[in-house]
């Protein structure tokens, strides 16, 4: 199964600090492992700015990249609807001075071959299609919450009641 286009929502099966209550949007996936960019963290001191710098995962936190909305800059095609991804920020400046949605990250999460798919067997994540609106949400911090709720059924529950998706 190919995860890109996919969000990854982080359950209580993952104590990594660096996962914990993440949503993480699969930018690629092939044979050769998966790359990943977490939305809903962005750098302490930064969450204020309009396009503060997000925590995208532990691998290379001096890697910058972006998502963004604007088709006629994308070198490549959408991972979603709506949503390019560029590996570097050299778009920065493009971007900066319009109206058009955009991230930007330091760092990456990247797994290597069947390390995901390892996980996803052991339930550390709950998957969800993703849309631009969650890609581009402003109210990060709640991402993780709004996720489960868009889920339904149990994830509903938890995103309610609890702090764990995986609570007996």
């Amino acid at each position: 199964m190919n995860l890109r286009g996919k969000l990854l929502i982080a359950s209580s099966a993952i104590l990594d600090g660096h996962f914990n209550r993440s949503v993480v949007l699969i930018v690629d996936h092939d044979q050769r492992g998966a790359l990943g960019l977490v939305l809903n963290h962005p750098l302490p001191g930064d969450q204020h700015r309009k396009h503060p710098l997000h925590k995208g995962g532990p691998v290379d936190p001096d890697h910058r990249s972006i998502l963004h909305s604007a088709a006629e800059l994308a070198s490549d095609e959408a991972v979603v609807d709506g949503v390019y991804f560029e590996s570097s920020d050299d778009l920065l400046h493009e971007l900066a001075g319009d109206k058009v949605p955009y991230r930007r990250f330091a760092g990456y999460a990247g797994w290597a071959t069947g390390q995901l798919e390892y996980e996803m067997s052991t339930n550390s994540w709950v998957l969800l299609e993703a849309r631009a609106d969650m890609v581009f949400d402003a109210d990060g911090e709640e991402l993780w919450r709004k996720c489960l709720l868009e889920k339904g059924g149990i994830y509903r529950h938890f995103a309610r009641t609890h702090k764990s998706i995986m609570l007996n």
